[in-house]
C-alpha cells in the first residue's frame, strides 16, 4: 500500500474506529489514544497491507489497542497483607485448628492468599474481590478455588504426617 492510499484509507476509516473505539472504552479523549496507537502500528506496516484487508485489520487493531487501554486503567487497591495477617485468632477451643489453617493461608501463593482472606476476614463478596483487586469475577472464583485445592491437600497432608 503506497503512502497516499493509507492515508486516503485512514481518513475514511477514522469515524469508525473512533466509535469502535468509544464504544468499548466509553471515553472519548481515551479512544482517541487507542486510535492513534492504532494508526502508529497500522503506519509501521502499511507496506505489507493491501488495500482490501484495510478495513478489517484496522478494527481489529483498533479493538485490541481499545482492550489493552482499560486493561491499564482497572482501579487497584493495594492490598495491606501484613496487618490481615495480625488478626487476633478466635478465643476458643478451636485455636488450635485456627493456628493450622492461618499457617497454611499464609503457604499459599500471593493471589490465593489474599484472596482467601478478602473473602474470610474481610466478608468481602466476589463482586467486591472483583473491584479491590481488578480481576474477573471468573478469576476470583478460580483464585479461590485453587486455594480451597491448595489448603484441602495441604490438611490432608498434615493429617497424614500426625499419624
Amino acid at each position: 500500500m503506497t503512502t497516499e492510499e493509507f492515508k486516503r484509507d485512514i481518513l475514511r476509516l477514522q469515524p469508525r474506529l473512533q466509535r469502535t473505539a468509544e464504544s468499548i472504552i466509553g471515553d472519548p479523549d481515551s479512544a482517541a489514544d487507542a486510535v492513534q496507537e492504532a494508526v502508529i502500528t497500522l503506519w509501521e506496516q502499511h507496506a505489507t497491507i493491501k488495500s482490501q484487508d484495510m478495513e478489517k485489520l484496522s478494527l481489529t487493531i483498533v479493538k485490541r489497542r481499545s482492550i489493552d487501554l482499560l486493561r491499564k486503567q482497572r482501579p487497584t487497591v493495594p492490598i495491606d497483607t501484613e496487618s490481615l495477617m495480625l488478626a487476633e485468632p478466635p478465643q476458643d477451643d478451636n485455636e488450635e485448628r485456627y493456628r493450622l489453617a492461618r499457617k497454611l493461608v499464609e503457604q499459599l501463593p500471593q493471589r490465593q492468599r489474599d484472596t482467601i482472606l478478602m473473602k474470610y476476614e474481610d466478608g468481602l463478596s466476589v463482586e467486591e474481590i472483583e473491584k479491590a483487586t481488578g480481576m474477573s469475577s471468573t478469576h476470583v472464583y478460580a483464585t479461590l478455588s485453587r486455594a480451597y485445592k491448595s489448603l484441602r491437600e495441604a490438611i490432608k497432608q498434615h493429617k497424614d504426617e500426625q499419624m
